[in-house]
């Protein structure tokens, strides 16, 4: 199976489980203003079910990106970021009239200078999650690891080295493919 489709059945599958809505009008994917493209019905009510819609996150965007931060994203990443959009509450946001924004609200110099992408976060606690992009892992990306943002603003962002920084980083998966897997296939 090619990444993309790979990544696509994940959020399909995962948009699938919560889609339902309950007896008292809830749904996970409720959320006020969303675009009308990406109403699954438009009731004319302030808070609207989202769906996927295809991204339009093309190459150019990501290379972009890849170029500002200083690092090449793994081919899955590539991919989990221009397949669909979508307000997932696990991983940044991607709405359709501004896909990479949140995204973008992600990175940090230190981290991505010293090959780490910060790519989502645990909300309850403030821990940065991030993709050891300095490995060849292959197909499934570096390995994920887990810091509290605050040990961040006491590094220097200029000489702090890859092996200080790595004595706060907590390994959470092996791989990229892993934590698609945990989160999006069998979450």
């Amino acid at each position: 199976m090619e990444i993309r489709d790979y990544i696509k059945q994940g959020f399909e599958t995962y948009y699938n489980k919560y889609r339902h809505v309950t007896e008292d009008g809830f749904c996970r994917w409720m959320r006020p203003d969303v675009p009308a493209e990406m109403k699954a019905v438009d009731t004319g009510e302030e808070w609207s079910v989202w769906k996927l819609i295809p991204s339009l996150v093309s190459d150019d965007d990501i290379e972009a990106m890849e170029k500002d931060y200083g690092v090449t994203f793994p081919n899955m990443y590539r991919a989990f970021i221009s397949t669909y959009h979508h307000y997932f509450d696990e991983i940044p946001e991607q709405p359709v009239d501004a896909p990479l924004d949140n995204v973008r609200d992600m990175y940090n110099p230190l981290l991505c200078r010293l090959g780490y992408l910060p790519f989502t976060w645990d909300s309850e606690y403030g821990k940065i999650w991030c993709i050891d992009v300095s490995e060849d892992a292959g197909e499934g990306g570096g390995a994920i690891y887990e810091i509290e943002h605050e040990i961040l603003f006491d590094l220097d962002e200029e000489h702090t080295d890859r092996s200080v920084l790595k004595e706060s980083l907590v390994l959470l998966y092996p791989d990229f493919k892993a934590y698609f897997d945990d989160t999006f296939l069998k979450g």
